[in-house]
């Protein structure tokens, strides 16, 4: 264990040159075997004094011949009815309040590499600083024992990048949430793997512009979803439906215009051949039925002589059969080299292939942006699904990626994206995209108001959500914080206040409603532009929504440091400059210590130092 070369032993003693004495502290390693069985040893902890670390290298991680791995201090650790918390970086949060049962990101890991608890005994932030793409969490509760783990899949434990090393820093017992999670937003800047966002806009103005503007996404037309065809040839095609031609977006921004909306980003959903989901990773020409490449240019130009950003929508990550540049050399290669589909996941343009992220940025990022550029598109490139899942590892002898490396190419992409239009969003919050992401289209597809219904059930060890990844990143990420509170105006009056908590920036989607399963993931309501008086009500709705960002814009530069329970179902937001926020999520009116009254599903601003 770096130069002492402390090596584990069965008997939670540890070796170190040449003497034996107990460790202060010591992890569990639970290594999955593949027949079935498991392996635990213990390893020390360095103390390094704010934190101790864990550090195991990747001979010793590949030598095991696992199938995943557990990583437990005996710190992290408590029974059922202690004081304390835990929390994932997805935002899950519970108490230690069940006999028994499981949280585990199993298939979809940590979103960031950490994750934080406090029991009688102290707090703690662990933080995974090598080995970081892409470990998981595991909370187990079993007759009232809890143990937090951070996990490592069988690709990991079959092929670790690097050594694993984990930083688990330390904190007194009763330290909130909120305090670890900015401990990381620390440890991000120090390490200087982020720039905020008050900095940035100082030399990108169309960065501050689209900060300061809502998304409006538009999809104008798609073939049926999931695809009746998975491999799509010309002769196969299924039909698409087309709902707003480049026509009708120049109807769109006129409508915007007419009705005061004074700055907005829209960007186009389906506007390349085939619609949304197409043909990827062919793009061009723009489909015809919208009107081609003529009526696009038109309708980029009057947005942009209203005053408005618009931006295409774009993907570097899935590739179809039915594309003319179609050529398994650049898909993403399992281990007996066949081309890495994903079943179950049929879309617009039927089985979606996985692209190698080196072949994404030699062939298709550094020439596709600057064609689509070309058409007058500036704002946040939008570029789909990257930053909500881990990059891929690819096995092709032609282009072998670790899933750090696949993780560095869809970075570069990123910095295509950013170089052609003058900023990058995509789907989600996955870490690896921190230093180039500008804007997440959902930071969460989970539903608060299911989880804490399940747990009042009393099921999931998860007892509510809070906003883990806007501590952490606002003031250098916008982020729209649910899929359910895209079109806010339209929804529930519950998604309005979520908006407002996690202190989001408004997304707004023409026809969110595609599926032809009715598996909708965006809420009940939408917006649609049909007929001129639904084109009317639609941008009645945007107006509303923009018309309350302004209020809250200058929010977006600061950052989150608090956040608390005030009473169930009442919260507090608080940014760095004392600004605080209360929503209250019941029917019945919430007083505050001065006597304040917020009433029933509502909120007041106040700007108040601490």
């Amino acid at each position: 264990m770096n130069s002492m070369k402390i090596r584990t032993i069965a008997a939670g003693l540890v070796l170190c040159a040449g003497s034996v004495r107990a460790a202060e502290e010591t992890a569990e390693l639970v290594w999955m075997k593949p027949d079935g069985s498991a392996e635990t040893n213990r390893i020390a902890l360095a103390d390094a004094g704010d934190r101790w670390t864990l550090d195991l290298s990747a001979a010793e991680i590949r030598a095991k011949n696992a199938t995943g791995l557990r990583v437990t201090p005996d710190f992290a650790r408590a029974r059922k009815g202690e004081a304390g918390y835990w929390f994932s970086s997805y935002g899950r949060y519970g108490e230690f309040d069940r006999d028994a049962g499981v949280y585990a990101t199993d298939g979809i890991r940590m979103p960031l590499p950490m994750f934080g608890w406090s029991t009688p005994r102290g707090a703690y932030l662990a933080v995974v600083t090598s080995l970081a793409h892409y470990p998981g969490l595991r909370i187990e509760a079993a007759d009232g024992r809890y143990a937090l783990s951070c996990t490592l899949d069988a690709d990991l434990c079959r092929a670790p990048h690097e050594d694993l090393s984990i930083a688990y820093f330390k904190f007194p017992a009763g330290t909130d949430y909120a305090t670890l999670a900015k401990h990381y937003r620390r440890y991000q800047l120090d390490r200087k793997a982020v720039t905020p966002l008050a900095e940035r806009v100082k030399a990108n103005p169309v960065l501050k512009q689209a900060v300061e503007a809502p998304e409006i996404r538009i999809r104008q037309a798609w073939k049926p979803v999931p695809s009746p065809e998975p491999y799509q040839q010309p002769e196969n095609e299924p039909p698409l439906t087309v709902r707003v031609t480049f026509d009708r977006v120049k109807d769109i921004v006129r409508e915007l215009k007419r009705q005061g909306v004074a700055n907005a980003e829209l960007c186009l959903v389906g506007w390349n051949i085939g619609g949304h989901d197409g043909r990827w990773p062919q793009s061009f020409p723009s489909e015809p039925l919208l009107g081609g490449d003529a009526k696009l240019k038109e309708a980029v130009a009057a947005a942009r002589a209203a005053g408005y950003l618009i931006v295409p929508h774009g993907n570097f990550l899935d590739g179809y059969r039915i594309a003319d540049n179609w050529d398994v050399e650049w898909t993403v290669k399992n281990a007996d080299g066949t081309p890495k589909e994903v079943p179950g996941m049929d879309w617009g343009g039927g089985r979606p292939y996985r692209i190698c992220p080196q072949r994404a940025y030699e062939r298709f990022a550094t020439k596709d942006m600057d064609r689509m550029a070309a058409l007058g598109f500036k704002g946040l490139g939008y570029f789909d699904v990257v930053s909500i899942l881990p990059a891929p590892e690819c096995r092709d002898p032609r282009h072998p990626l670790s899933f750090k490396d696949g993780a560095r190419y869809w970075g570069l992409c990123a910095e295509e994206a950013k170089r052609a239009f003058g900023g990058f969003a995509s789907e989600g919050c996955m870490d690896h995209f921190a230093a180039s992401l500008d804007s997440v289209l959902y930071a969460s597809f989970d539903d608060p108001q299911k989880i804490a219904a399940e747990w009042r059930a009393g099921k999931g060890l998860a007892k509510r959500l809070v906003p883990v990844f806007q501590i952490v990143y606002n003031g250098f990420i916008v982020s729209n914080p649910f899929s359910s509170t895209v079109n806010f105006t339209v929804q529930p009056s519950y998604w309005r206040l979520k908006l407002l908590e996690y202190g989001g920036r408004p997304n707004f989607y023409f026809y969110s409603k595609f599926l032809s399963n009715g598996n909708d993931w965006m809420g009940k309501g939408d917006l649609g532009c049909g007929t001129d008086d639904e084109l009317r009500r639609s941008i009645a709705a945007i107006k509303e929504g923009a018309d309350l960002y302004a209020r809250f814009v200058r929010l977006q530069y600061l950052f989150i440091d608090g956040h608390r329970e005030l009473a169930p179902g009442v919260y507090e937001t608080r940014w760095s400059d004392g600004t605080a926020l209360t929503v209250n999520y019941t029917e019945e009116p919430y007083v505050l210590p001065d006597g304040t009254a917020v009433a029933p599903l509502d909120w007041k601003l106040f700007s108040r130092p601490e």
